[in-house]
This record gives structure tokens, sequence and C-alpha cells, in this order.
């Protein structure tokens, strides 16, 4: 454990301990390369004219920043236009169906299904590109991005964590103060609630908010105690139902929403929420990092922290999950391979780091970049020095298992399946997601 929480420190600390690398190279407007990070002696250098290159991603939070990137990419690359298309509504399933069809777009983000979509054939392996050497080496080992055999699919491109969003000024002006046992989470819910408060912002109409509170939830209260307990549960010797760590996480899903906006959730999409938090209509919100950038279009000034989810009486369990987030893949079926590898060339680079740091309000996978986007990053800086972070989730999980893991969630909340038979439920569709993996490698 000493040495993963290491690594983890070393992921964010590095931002500012690593000098930037060496770039003093120029890269003309004929569209010829000279880059400032050199490129695979094996990629051709014949100019073409008139190159289109389709960018895929669900990231929203990223859409303008792209947007500044494609822009200085086209500066150096004039002849290759860079298409974005933002798919927001459960992105993975449109690129499935992407896959399915061969309408397959050039350069896109896997999400957590990096592996399985190598398996099939559709990306282009990374391994030995140059360019790599500028990203961290701690995101690039992960195993949602590298294969057991030391094959790379993906390029990270930033670090993110998931947790409690919250207003400092609005529980201080309520004598309160950040959680961090059980018993305080439950005070402060209270105390806000006999003052109409709502304690949480919660944007359930987008079914996928659902499950970040959840991970906010289950990250600290299972793999916080147990990072193997995906290990244990394929052995035999776990199941959800008789682990207290996943009674625990659920009680607290519920718990938020039980204190948030319950009347309006399913009603309330992402963005919503986000405004609900920012406008401080609410004192809380559970979500990922990179909901701090919509936060800050609304409220740029707002003193907001982040934290772990309390799971028990003991502070030093309550952990913020954290995790190298977003990636790139080239499709394997593109024509333009040697102009998308440009593409992600130009991402790797500080400046461009520094720019998605800076503007998506996100850690950067690239080495030598700061960490210094907005107050709340130093917030997560101390939890990871604390050791008060938590890097496992769903990471892990059989591809078959995440939709039903799902689908389970919003039927516990409105009161469709209890506890048990949630618990039970998913022990049975664990199972069976396990065997359907199997039986498919």
């Amino acid at each position: 454990m000493k040495r993963i929480i290491s690594l983890l420190v070393i992921f964010v600390l590095s931002f500012t301990l690593f000098s930037a690398c060496s770039n003093s190279s120029k890269t003309n407007t004929s569209g010829n390369e000279t880059s400032k990070v050199s490129v695979s002696s094996s990629m051709p250098e014949t100019k073409v004219e008139n190159v289109k290159v389709a960018l895929f991603h669900g990231k929203q939070e990223a859409q303008e920043t792209f947007d500044a990137i494609i822009k200085e990419f086209n500066t150096q690359y004039p002849n290759i236009t860079v298409e974005q298309e933002v798919v927001t509504n459960d992105p993975s399933a449109v690129l499935k169906a992407r896959l399915a069809t061969g309408e397959i777009p050039d350069i896109f983000s896997c999400g957590t299904e990096v592996m399985d979509i190598a398996k099939g054939g559709f990306l282009t392996e990374l391994t030995n590109e140059p360019y790599l050497k500028n990203i961290l080496d701690q995101a690039i080992e992960s195993r949602t991005f590298t294969d057991a055999q030391g094959k790379t699919w993906a390029m990270p491109i930033d670090g993110s964590c998931i947790g409690i969003f919250y207003n400092k000024k609005l529980l201080a002006d309520n004598g309160l103060t950040a959680p961090q046992t059980l018993s305080e989470f439950k005070k402060v819910c209270e105390t806000l609630k006999s003052k109409n408060i709502p304690s949480f912002a919660l944007g359930f109409k987008d079914a996928w908010t659902i499950k970040m509170a959840s991970v906010s939830a289950f990250s600290p209260a299972v793999y916080g105690f147990n990072l193997t307990w995906d290990d244990d549960k394929n052995s035999g010797k776990a199941t959800f139902a008789n682990t207290e760590g996943w009674k625990t996480a659920f009680n607290n899903l519920k718990l938020i929403y039980d204190y948030g906006n319950t009347k309006t959730a399913f009603d309330t999409d992402y963005n919503g929420a986000c405004s609900m938090f920012a406008l401080g209509k609410a004192a809380m919100m559970p979500q990922g990092l990179w909901a701090l950038e919509p936060i800050r279009k609304i409220a740029p000034d707002l003193d907001i922290g982040i934290m772990g989810m309390p799971v028990s009486e003991n502070p030093a369990d309550t952990k913020l999950h954290q995790f190298p987030d977003f990636s790139l893949s080239i499709s394997s079926k593109s024509e333009h391979i040697t102009e998308c590898k440009k593409f992600l060339e130009l991402m790797s680079t500080k400046e461009i780091g520094e720019l998605w740091s800076n503007k998506a309000k996100l850690f950067s996978a690239v080495k030598g970049v700061s960490s210094n986007f907005d107050p709340i990053a130093a917030d997560v800086t101390k939890l990871i020095g604390n050791g008060k972070i938590c890097i496992q989730a769903d990471r892990g999980w059989s591809t078959p298992f995440g939709p039903e893991y799902e689908k389970v969630l919003p039927e516990f909340l409105l009161g469709k399946k209890d506890i048990n038979i949630t618990l039970d439920t998913l022990d049975k569709a664990w199972d069976k997601a396990k065997t359907l993996s199997q039986s498919s490698k």
C-alpha cells in the first residue's frame, strides 16, 4: 500500500517537480514536421493535402479546451483538419455502435474499456511512440491504458478524482465544517435540512451521475479497506452481501439522495446540478473533478473544497477516489494514422498540458505541468500527501457487469429494491458477467 500511495503522490506532485523538456525546435507553415518532440522514424514524411481527422469523446467540460488545441494544431498542420464530436449522452454506447457499423472515428476516447476495444483489433498500438516519454510513467503504466504484455493502447491525458465538493462558506455560515466521520456527516445533513438547505446538488436525470455518487461512496468503503476485493470476489472469498463496506456504500448513497434535492433529482441534469451547487443552492455535490470547470464558469471565486466520503468513525478512513482518467486512442482502421499521431504528439507537449490543466481544470498527465489550476488542487494534493486517497473503484470490473451495476442504482434509490435484494442482485450479476467474460476469451 505504501508503494501505491508513493506512486500517487508522485503522479500529482510531479507536475511541479519535473523540469520542462527541451522544446526549442519549431514547426513551419507548410505542414512538414520539425516539431517540439521527435517523431518515430517509421512515420512517413509525405505531405497529405486536405486531410480530415475525426475526434470523438464525451468530455463535455473539455470541448472549449479541445477547440483551442485544435486551433494550435491547425497553425502547425494547416493541411490537417480535426473535426471534434462531443457525445455527452452515453458516449460508450455510441462508440460501440460506431465500431459495430464501421463508422469509426480516427481518434477517440474509450473510457475504461480500452483493453476490450484493443482486443477487438480496433486500436493502434502506441507502445514505442517517442512522445509517450512526455507522459508520467505512473499514468501510462495504469492497466487501463497498458496491458499485461506492456503494450500501450491509449495515451493518458489527465488525472482526476471523485469525491464530495463542498461550499466552505455555506457550511461555515451554518456553523459547520467538512465532516470527517459518519456521525459528523449525518449531523451536517440534519443541520442543513433543519434550515431548508439541500445538502447535495443531484443531477440524476443523467444516469451516469448516480454512478459517480456511488463511486464516491464505495471506493473508500470497500476498496479503501481491501484493494483486492475484486480478486476475493472472483475466488469466492467475498460477496457483495457479506461485505460490510458495500452496505455502508449503499446506505451513504441513500443518504445523499434523501438529503439532496430529492423531489427534483431525477428531473435535474448534470449541468443543472453544477449550476445548483455553484449558485449556493446546495452545500455539497458528489462528482468528479471535471465538474470544477462548469462550476467555475458560473462562480469563479466561490470558496469550495473537495473531500472523501466518510465511511466510519475513523477520520483516516475518509478517502478521496483518485485515478488516471481521460485518454485518447487511435483507430487501427483509420486511413490517417500518421496525422492522428501528430495530434497525440501535440497533446503530449508541456505547453498543451498547461493549457489543458488551466482551462479544463484537471491534473495533466504530462510531465512538468504545474497543478496550480485552481485552489481546490491544493485540497487534492494535501489528501494525497496524507494518504487519504483510494486508487481503486470499478476499473477492475468485467465489462458486462458495469451496466448491471448501474441498473440497480435508481431501483435502489427509488425503493424498488431494498439493500439486501440489491446486494444479492449484484452478486448474481457479477458471477454471470464473470462467466460471460471467461467464455469470450
